[in-house]
């Protein structure tokens, strides 16, 4: 009979998420993420070289997930779609977006990286990059706009106010409030508006 491993790298990334999320990117070590994991630290040194190594591969599969679920409307240009897609991101997936909070772009890893582990983040972030750039491609502009207008609104509309609205319930572990959505869809719509007609911000 084959003997199934009872500590996999999937228990030990999931359990470095939700350390990263509830305490942050600092409190994280690997004797913490084997306690964590409930694994002996020879069993987490057994499937990953480092701490940041770890840290590294669930950063990926944040991103990763991010991008699939959130990040696939800004290649079509919807903006709201991909605000409301990013607020039910968060609802299903809080420690994900919160592991994102305490990150912000890449978590500090610390120690130096594999080549295919430097890779695969250069090639994540690339296709973040490109989805944000397709979306950026949609936005009107005016002949005088060197395209950091548009940029800034984008940020602004993406990241920026989304982020602002459900950073405090998801740092207290509370449900993001419907009201949320109305609040965002307001505020998305009057800055898109204002953008496409005022000139100007161009």
């Amino acid at each position: 009979m084959v003997r199934l491993a009872k500590f996999t790298e999937d228990s030990i990334i999931d359990a470095s998420i939700e350390m990263v999320a509830h305490c942050g990117v600092a409190a994280v070590s690997i004797s913490a993420i084997a306690g964590k994991a409930g694994a002996p630290t020879g069993s987490v040194y057994h499937r990953f070289e480092s701490r940041g190594a770890i840290l590294a591969r669930a950063w990926l599969r944040v991103k990763s997930d991010f991008r699939n679920a959130v990040a696939c409307h800004w290649s079509e240009g919807d903006t709201w779609a991909a605000v409301a897609g990013f607020l039910q991101w968060c609802r299903d997936k809080p420690l994900y977006a919160k592991f994102l909070l305490q990150c912000e772009d890449y978590p500090v890893f610390s120690e130096p990286l594999s080549a295919e582990l430097n890779a695969a983040l250069e090639a994540e972030q690339e296709a973040l990059d490109l989805c944000f750039r397709q979306c950026l491609a949609h936005m009107p502009q005016g002949s005088a706009d060197t395209g950091a207008e548009a940029e800034a609104v984008l940020r602004f509309t993406l990241f920026s106010s989304p982020i602002a609205m459900i950073k405090p319930y998801l740092l207290q572990d509370l449900n993001i409030p419907a009201c949320i959505d109305d609040v965002l869809r307001a505020s998305h719509d009057a800055v898109v508006a204002a953008y496409a007609g005022d000139p100007s911000l161009h």
